[in-house]
Order: C-alpha cells, then sequence, then structure tokens
C-alpha cells in the first residue's frame, strides 16, 4: 500500500515536469538523477521537438546531452537525433563532431550514417542545399574531419548519379530550376554553364535571385567567379536588388565577387531618380535591421543616394 501510494504522489510531479518546457539543464538534471533511459521516456513528442532543435542549431549546451542521451535512444528517436546531428554540421561541425568523439559514444551506431546526409524525407533540391552549405564548413576543418567530409561527397555523389539516370538534364528547357542548375554545374563547369545559357536564361536567373531566396543566391555564388561578361552583369543588378529583401545572406553570397562599392551603389544606370529612391528606401530599411553586418554597405548606399540628389539639383 505504501508503495502503491508513493506511485500516486509521484503522479502529480510528472505532470509538473511534462507541462514545463525542457531546458539542457533540466535534462542534464533528470540525467544525473534518474539516468538517461528514464529521461528519454518521461519525454513528450514536444520535448523531443525541442532537443532535436537545439542539437540541429549546434547550440553547445544541446551537444552536451548528446553523449548522455544517443547510446540510450531507440528507433525514430534514434534517427531524429541523427538528422538533428546532421543538420548541425552546416553551423558548428567541430562541436557536433567532437560531441561524437566522446568514450560514451564509442560504440553509437549512428556514428556511420552522421556524414552521409541522412535525410529520408528530403528532397533533391533539399539534400544539394545540404550539401552546398555543409561541405564549405567541413573543408575549413581540413584532416581532423577528412572522414567525414568523404562520406558526405560520396553521399551527394551518390545522389547526383541517381539523378542523372533518372532525368538527363537539359538548360533548353522552358523553366530553368535551382536542380537544374546544380546538376548542370556540376557536370559541366560554372564557365561552360555561363557561356551556354542564353539572353533569356540569364534574365531568368536575375529574376530569381532578385526576390532573395536562399537556394538562389546560392546559384549566383556559384555562379558569382564566371568570366562570362553577361553572367557578371546580371548577378551584380540582381543581387543589388536581392539586398531589399535578404540583406544579410545576400552580402554572404556577393563576398569575394563583388566590391561593397559596386554592389551597394545602385549599380541600375538606365533607373530613374524616382525608382533609384524607391530602391533606396527600402534597401536603407532592411540594411539597418541587420545592424553591423550593413554597416559598409549602408554607408555606400547613402554615399550613393547623396551625390544622386546632388547631381539632381544641379549643385
Amino acid at each position: 500500500m505504501k508503495i502503491f501510494y508513493g506511485l500516486l504522489l509521484c503522479f502529480p510531479l510528472l505532470a509538473n515536469a511534462a507541462s514545463t518546457p525542457v531546458t539542457p539543464d533540466s535534462l542534464q538534471a533528470s540525467i544525473a538523477k534518474n539516468g538517461a533511459a528514464s529521461t528519454i521516456s518521461s519525454l513528450n513528442e514536444k520535448d523531443f521537438g525541442k532537443l532535436n532543435e537545439g542539437i540541429a542549431n549546434a547550440a553547445p549546451d544541446w551537444l552536451a546531452l548528446v553523449p548522455k542521451l544517443a547510446p540510450a535512444m531507440e528507433g525514430g528517436n534514434a534517427d531524429a537525433i541523427v538528422e538533428a546531428m546532421a543538420r548541425g554540421l552546416a553551423k558548428n561541425p567541430a562541436a557536433v563532431l567532437n560531441s561524437v568523439s566522446t568514450p560514451e559514444m564509442s560504440g553509437w551506431t549512428g556514428r556511420d550514417a552522421l556524414c552521409s546526409m541522412p535525410f529520408p524525407d528530403d528532397d533533391e533540391t533539399s539534400l544539394t542545399r545540404y550539401y552546398r552549405q555543409t561541405e564549405p564548413a567541413l573543408k575549413k576543418l581540413g584532416k581532423p574531419v577528412a572522414s567525414c567530409l568523404n562520406q558526405l561527397d560520396q553521399a551527394f555523389a551518390e545522389l547526383r548519379n541517381n539523378a542523372q539516370s533518372r532525368q538527363k538534364y537539359s538548360l533548353n528547357r522552358k523553366t530553368l530550376t535551382p536542380a537544374l542548375l546544380w546538376q548542370a554545374l556540376d557536370k559541366d563547369g560554372v564557365e561552360k554553364v555561363a557561356s551556354t545559357l542564353s539572353t533569356k536564361q540569364h534574365q531568368f536567373i536575375g529574376e530569381s535571385i532578385s526576390q532573395g531566396d536562399r537556394e538562389w543566391l546560392l546559384i549566383a555564388d556559384t555562379l558569382a567567379p564566371a568570366s562570362n561578361p553577361q553572367t557578371h552583369a546580371m548577378l551584380l543588378t540582381s543581387l543589388a536588388s536581392a539586398l531589399t529583401v535578404n540583406p544579410g545572406e545576400t552580402l554572404k553570397a556577393a563576398e569575394g565577387h563583388f566590391d561593397t562599392e559596386l554592389l551597394c551603389a545602385m549599380p541600375f544606370p538606365e533607373a530613374s531618380n524616382k525608382t533609384l529612391t524607391g530602391y533606396y528606401q527600402k534597401t536603407r530599411t532592411a540594411l539597418l535591421k541587420i545592424r553591423r553586418r550593413g554597416e559598409a554597405c549602408l554607408k555606400v548606399l547613402d554615399d550613393e543616394y547623396a551625390t544622386m540628389l546632388k547631381s539632381a539639383s544641379g549643385q
């Protein structure tokens, strides 16, 4: 009877714990007191979502939980934490890989899948975008992560080969897509692709980039080294247009390809002063939102607008 009564007393405590959002500290305390298996069994769907979100963002306090929780997870929860850690590779590969290098993780079965794009529900475009973000992050770390980088490259090569076997790409289609361009770029390289794009295709790509979508900005970053003058001019104006809607990622895509003094100086020679004024106001507002990251561009933009006003007034 005493045991039964004790269990009844525990139920309110468990209910209160379930209603409180989990944090790294609360999970660490639970693991220390009850063990990993018991802690995992007490988590609900929302708790697991919070845990996986923190790991996917490569937050150090959430990653610190991985060696303690991952080995005790099974089934769908085990797969989900592998996916979350793989998402974190693009953001902080060193921290993610360090979390699986501890003694507790020596027998962890998810290690082999971690670097192989373990996202069964992602389409080809999403997987390609993931590779484009993660591969450079791993390359920066050099030899210590060579094995992981090799696995990632192999997984992407398999994805690319499967895609090409299913559908032979053609840049003569009516509508270009990022996936189609990635296939062409991977097979033929930047210079050949840029040289084969028609005027209409250049225009379509430029309009797509100007919308500030991350996938198209990655395309812009990849095409930027091309020596083709039409491609270079298209990228300059489309990236300048994208500053209005997604300044942070646009500046990142343009970095190393276009000088700030050129990109942020309203490079639209055929635009009227009225159009340029509207562009200036929208872009200035967007740059102010990203604060220090946009300061250099904002200064160039302000100077160019002041020059335009001075010229318009005849001074």
